[in-house]
C-alpha cells in the first residue's frame, strides 16, 4: 500500500453511514447529551422546589417567632434613663418622646424619637439608645443662653444666634446682657447680626459677666456697654476677650484721662483710642434787666395830741401886734353887788 493508504486517519468506509441499522459514535454521543440535559432540568427543577418549601417554611417560622416577640410584655419599655438636661425638667423629655412607654423596644424608630427631641428649641443634639430588654436611655445637650436677644421682645439667645424662648417669667432667672440692632432685619441678615453678637459673647466666656448691652451696627462693628459706669467699647474683629481684658485692667487710669469720652475705640491693635464729646460752647446770658426799685413812702409823722403836747406859752399882749389881738371879754360881775366907785 502507499503512504496514503497507509494514514489511518484517511482510512473511511466507503459505505452509507447507518446502513447497517447502527448509529455512528457522533450520533450515538448526542443522544445521551440530550438525556442527560433532561435529567438535569429536572435535578434542578426538584431542588429549586425543595428550597420554596425551606424558605416558606423559614418565613413562616419567623413570622410567627416575630410575632411572639413583638407581643412579648418582657420587651415593653418601662423605663426612660434621661442624661444631660439642665433647664429641661425629665418630665418634659418624656414628653417630648411620645408615646414610647410600653411600646415593644424592638419596634421603636430610634431616628423618629431623635427628631421629636430636636423639635424643641432647647435641644441642641440628642442620643437615643435600647437598653435591652425595657430601656431607652436618652442623652440631650441643650443650648445655653448667651443674651436677650431685642426684637418685637425680649429672646433667649444662644451662640449661635439661636432664638430659643421667650423671657418670662419661666426664664427670668437669667441674668444677661442685651443684643440690640436685630430689629428692622429678617431672615439672613437677622441671622449674621445675632451670630456676630452671639460670637462676641461666646469668645468672651466668664468676662461677659462686665458687658450690659450689645448692639450690633450696619457696618458689622460691635458697640458694647460695660456694666457699672456704662463705658462703651467699640469692637470690630476678634480676639474680643484680650481686647476687653486689656481695657478692663486699665479701665480706671483710662477713664481717669478721657473723663468726657462718648466711646473708647478698641479696633486697632494695641491701642484704645477715645473719642472726646465736644466741647460746648458758652451759651450768652441775656442782658438783666435793671428794676428801679421806689423807696416805698414814709407814713405821715403823728400828730401830737394835747395830753403828749404841754399847752404853748401865750405872749404878753404887749409883745404882739395890737391887730393881731381881739379886745378882751369883760370880767362877770357877781349879782347883789355893785362896782366899786359908782
Amino acid at each position: 500500500m502507499s503512504a496514503l493508504h497507509d494514514d489511518p486517519l484517511l482510512d473511511l468506509p466507503l459505505g452509507r453511514v447507518g446502513a447497517s441499522g447502527e448509529d455512528g459514535p457522533f450520533l450515538r454521543s448526542r443522544a445521551r447529551g440530550r438525556r442527560r440535559a433532561r435529567r438535569g432540568a429536572l435535578h434542578r427543577l426538584a431542588i429549586v422546589v425543595q428550597a420554596a418549601g425551606a424558605i416558606a417554611v423559614a418565613v413562616s417560622l419567623l413570622a410567627v417567632g416575630y410575632g411572639r416577640v413583638m407581643s412579648a410584655e418582657r420587651l415593653r419599655v418601662a423605663k426612660v434613663d434621661v442624661r444631660g438636661q439642665q433647664f429641661l425638667s425629665e418630665g418634659e423629655v418624656r414628653e417630648l418622646l411620645g408615646r414610647a412607654l410600653g411600646e415593644n423596644i424592638l419596634g421603636l424608630d430610634i431616628a423618629k424619637l431623635k427628631d421629636r427631641l430636636l423639635a424643641s428649641p432647647w435641644v441642641s443634639d440628642a442620643t437615643v439608645r435600647r437598653t435591652l430588654p425595657d430601656g431607652l436611655q436618652v442623652e440631650i445637650r441643650e443650648r445655653v443662653p448667651l443674651a436677650l436677644a431685642e426684637l418685637e421682645r425680649l429672646y433667649l439667645m444662644d451662640a449661635s444666634g439661636t432664638l430659643i424662648d421667650i423671657y418670662g417669667p419661666r426664664t427670668a432667672g437669667f441674668d444677661l446682657p442685651i443684643v440690640r440692632g436685630l430689629g428692622g432685619t429678617t431672615g439672613e441678615a437677622r441671622r449674621a447680626r445675632a451670630e456676630r453678637a452671639g460670637a462676641l459673647l461666646a469668645d468672651l466666656g466668664d468676662l461677659g459677666s462686665e458687658v450690659s448691652e450689645v448692639e450690633v451696627e450696619d457696618s458689622g462693628d460691635l458697640r458694647v456697654v460695660l456694666r457699672g459706669q456704662g463705658e462703651v467699647l467699640r469692637l470690630g474683629a476678634p480676639p474680643y476677650r484680650e481686647r476687653l481684658a486689656a481695657f478692663l485692667e486699665l479701665r480706671r487710669e483710662i477713664v481717669a484721662r478721657a473723663p468726657r469720652a462718648e466711646y473708647f475705640d478698641l479696633r486697632f491693635r494695641d491701642r484704645i483710642y477715645a473719642k472726646q464729646q465736644p466741647t460746648p460752647e458758652p451759651t450768652p446770658l441775656p442782658t438783666p434787666r435793671v428794676a428801679i426799685v421806689r423807696p416805698a413812702p414814709r407814713p405821715p409823722a403823728p400828730v401830737p395830741t394835747p395830753a403828749d403836747t404841754p399847752a404853748p406859752t401865750v405872749p404878753d399882749a404887749a409883745a404882739l401886734p395890737s391887730a393881731d389881738l381881739e379886745p378882751p371879754a369883760p370880767t362877770p360881775t357877781p349879782s347883789g353887788t355893785r362896782p366899786e366907785g359908782d
